[in-house]
Parts: structure tokens; C-alpha cells; sequence
């Protein structure tokens, strides 16, 4: 049986507050923490991947035991979402994010922000607004994504 643990859960069980919480903020606002800033670059790479087709930056980013629900139910794993954003007949136009959070608690991080994509699939021209929660581990001196959480955002 395999047991899935809510790091989120956990954290607020245990009463953690954030170490560091970032959202997009005027440019006055104190510059973020070096693991906020990792994390903001990290997120910034995961979506434009998806737009370059750059499967290698998946690999790097996603952890391998990675794995995310996608609206409608649809789980992901590592293997399925680098195959998806690389496959050649699908394009992506347009990509932008907004609403930007982070917050880290110690060695666990989770970003939260909305996508605003369109493009060209194997059904023909798409546009999508999705609201996500990405929570990510360091291991190893380095942060991954192990998990996602994507929902249709009204816009």
C-alpha cells in the first residue's frame, strides 16, 4: 500500500511557520531570501519549458518520484509530463504567470501562482487559465518538485 504524506498537513500540525514568504510586490519591497529567489527562477524555468519543449529542464527540476493532479483527475507522473510538454504537436503561443507566492518552511516550499497559457494541440487551438500549487523538497542542497496540484481558474 503506498502512503502519500501532506507535507502541508504536517507543517501546520506542527505549528512550522514560513522562513520566507515572497509574492510579486512592488519593487520597494526587501529582496527575497536565496532560497525564495531559487525557487522564483525554478518556477519561472518549469513554465517556460513547457513552451521551449525543454525536456532537460523538467528533468532537472522535477524530483523522479514526482507526480501531480491535473484538473479533471488526471495524475501525472515525472515521465508523463516531460513526454506531454515535449511533444512536438503541441505549441504553446502565449505563456504568462501571475499572483506569485512562495513560502518556505525549512527544507519544504510551495509555490503558488496562476498560468495564463495558449497554444495549438493535436484537437486544435487552446486557452487555459489554471491556478497551481507546486510543493517542493531540498535534497541534496537542491530544490525539486515533487508535487503539483493544477485547477481551472476562472479568469
Amino acid at each position: 500500500m503506498k502512503i502519500l504524506v501532506l507535507p502541508l498537513a504536517l507543517l501546520a500540525l506542527a505549528g512550522a511557520a514560513p522562513t520566507a514568504v515572497l509574492a510579486q510586490a512592488p519593487a520597494a519591497a526587501s529582496a527575497p531570501s536565496p532560497d525564495a529567489a531559487a525557487l522564483e527562477k525554478l518556477n519561472a524555468e518549469w513554465l517556460t519549458a513547457y513552451k521551449t519543449h525543454d525536456g532537460a529542464a523538467l528533468e532537472r527540476i522535477l524530483a523522479d518520484d514526482f507526480e501531480a493532479v491535473y484538473p479533471g483527475g488526471r495524475i501525472m507522473r515525472k515521465a508523463d509530463l516531460v513526454k506531454a510538454a515535449t511533444n512536438p504537436a503541441r505549441s504553446i503561443t502565449s505563456m504568462a504567470w501571475e499572483d506569485l507566492k512562495i513560502m518556505v518552511f525549512g527544507d519544504v516550499a510551495v509555490v503558488r501562482a496562476r498560468a495564463k497559457m495558449s497554444g495549438k494541440g493535436p484537437d486544435g487551438d487552446f486557452s487555459a487559465v489554471n491556478d497551481y500549487a507546486d510543493i517542493y523538497v531540498k535534497r541534496a542542497g537542491a530544490w525539486r518538485a515533487i508535487s503539483a496540484h493544477v485547477v481551472r481558474a476562472a479568469e
